[in-house]
């Protein structure tokens, strides 16, 4: 019997009253999209400010079409998500599967080639292959997203061009961009860890690891400290699934020395509504910001 999904709500949201529907031409809406996650924000143009921002889960191990289910449901019950006169829709996908080639080497007709090796498997013929250019480092990022979901965005926006780029390059814009591209920087999801490292304000280290346990992931962490010969009292930046008082930040801290919540992205101005935002969690969403 097919799963049905009814009566979603938020797990945490924001709203600034004085956003008005009738203003929607005037906005951007950025969208981020994983197997078990959806989020959007709402950047109003006309004020220069973030107004609204909508964090689902989704249930993934229901069933594999769970994301597209639960999307269509959100759509169907949303006062203004489906309007289809947004200034611009931008969307990130937090793919389940990525790798980074020099531009030098890369060949767009090998891209699922790239992919698989990356996996260590075929990846599914289900997902779609984008790529997107990190020309400030000169390497390429090839990723994948289901073609029934990307299909089902494209038609919800037909009047827009909807062009999907990974949460990772959101991430290291936003680092780009808020000129905080030198040390180590810890992206976390619910049961992965993705490590950036800048030298110089060159990229010289990126790669994403799956753990099980707080202690698989400092193993990751620690590792790769090791490997790039960097000291644990180096300020680290943390981003995403991750707080204070969590076993996760418990475990690292006792080997890191220096860690530091990333802040909002410094070329954005936010409604007085977010003062109490954890700012570190939405940090690749509103950095998507600076894609455009």
């Amino acid at each position: 019997m097919e799963n049905s999904v009814s009566n979603i709500s938020p797990s945490f949201e924001i709203k600034d009253d004085r956003f008005d529907t009738n203003q929607i031409a005037d906005c951007h809406l950025l969208i981020e999209v994983s197997r078990d996650r959806f989020r959007f924000t709402v950047h109003n143009t006309l004020h220069d400010v973030i107004m609204w921002l909508e964090d689902y889960h989704i249930f993934s191990l229901i069933n594999e079409n769970q994301l597209l289910k639960t999307l269509k449901t959100i759509y169907q019950q949303h006062p203004f998500l489906a309007a289809n006169y947004w200034k611009t829709i931008r969307l990130s996908v937090n793919a389940n599967h990525f790798t980074l080639i020099p531009d030098e080497y890369y060949e767009a007709n090998e891209a699922t080639k790239y992919l698989n090796f990356a996996a260590g498997k075929y990846v599914s013929e289900r997902e779609q292959i984008f790529d997107f250019k990190h020309s400030r480092f000169g390497v390429v990022c090839i990723f994948g997203i289901e073609k029934d979901t990307i299909a089902w965005f494209k038609e919800m926006y037909p009047a827009r061009k909807i062009e999907p780029v990974p949460v990772l390059g959101s991430l290291i814009e936003g680092i780009v961009q808020d000129r905080n591209n030198n040390g180590l920087h810890l992206y976390f999801e619910d049961y992965y860890i993705t490590i950036i490292y800048f030298k110089d304000a060159k990229l010289h280290f990126c790669n994403r690891f799956q753990f099980r346990t707080s202690q698989d992931m400092v193993y990751h962490v620690l590792f790769v400290m090791n490997e790039l010969g960097l000291q644990t009292d180096m300020p680290v930046f943390f981003y995403g699934e991750i707080t204070s008082f969590s076993e996760r930040y418990v475990q690292l801290s006792q080997s890191l020395t220096n860690i530091k919540f990333a802040l909002n992205p410094t070329k954005l101005r936010f409604s007085q509504y977010f003062d109490d935002l954890p700012e570190h969690r939405y940090y690749t969403l509103f950095s998507s910001y600076y894609l455009y």
